[in-house]
């Protein structure tokens, strides 16, 4: 059985004008399985997002592969990427969206294409209950709080349901029991849905719920070896959100 997730002898450099070579990364292998959570920590500047950009195939490596469910992303065609891509990782940040529209519409709106209007916001509401954010579906983005932020970016990570979740830097901005109520909230996704997770985080002290520790310095990434895996805390037959969210 194959990881979910592999990087293997990932490397990504830059050149800084006609004799500099800026190293981000070197030879970086990575594997991440279902049910599973990794954390990546590194100093800031250090190359964690780069990582996980690459990760989600949002950038392509200098050198090595990478395997998403099986298959070698950039040996794809590009439309088969992007669909891959679109139907097995949702990419988790609380960057400032381009448009501050409340955050039913904002969950929603990706949807519709797919589903039509009606099952896309019902999809929408459910995802934000799951995070723990349904009373803020009316708000708009400058109005949450930071945890608000973190958790109404999961719920729109995992509106279509990837088997892959990409969380950057997610729990930077939190205090303590904020940090520890989102890494419940990943820990459970992965728990009941085998979703695999990848996250940086800014500290050591962050990465405690996580399965493996992957440490980013000077472009070598050094994991902790994978432990047997516990069984999932519950396996959810069917689609997440039911028939009701037009699954």
């Amino acid at each position: 059985m194959a990881a979910l997730l592999s990087l293997e002898e990932v490397g990504l450099y830059y050149a800084r004008g006609p004799r500099h070579v800026v190293r981000v990364l070197e030879g970086a292998s990575l594997e991440v399985w279902a049910g599973e959570v990794v954390c990546v920590w590194a100093q800031r500047g250090r190359g964690k997002t780069t990582l996980l950009r690459i990760a989600a195939g949002m950038e392509r490596p200098t050198s090595g592969e990478v395997y998403l469910a099986g298959q070698d992303l950039w040996g794809l065609s590009d439309r088969r990427r992007s669909r891959l891509l679109a139907e097995e990782v949702g990419w988790v940040t609380t960057a400032k969206p381009e448009l501050d529209v409340p955050v039913l519409d904002r969950v929603a709106m990706p949807l519709q294409v797919v589903f039509g209007k009606d099952r896309a916001y019902a999809r929408a509401r459910q995802v934000l209950e799951r995070a723990g954010v349904s009373d803020c579906a009316r708000q708009g983005w400058a109005s949450l709080s930071d945890e608000e932020r973190a958790r109404v970016g999961v719920a729109r990570a995992i509106a279509e349901e990837p088997r892959l979740l990409v969380v950057d830097d997610l729990t930077a901005m939190l205090r303590s029991g904020e940090t520890d109520g989102i890494a419940q909230l990943l820990r459970s996704l992965a728990g009941e849905r085998g979703l695999g997770v990848l996250a940086s985080v800014s500290s050591m002290g962050e990465a405690r719920w996580s399965d493996r520790i992957a440490t980013l310095s000077g472009g070598e990434l050094l994991v902790s070896a994978r432990e047997p895996k516990r069984a999932p805390e519950k396996i959810v037959s069917g689609p997440w959100l039911g028939s009701g969210a037009g699954a």
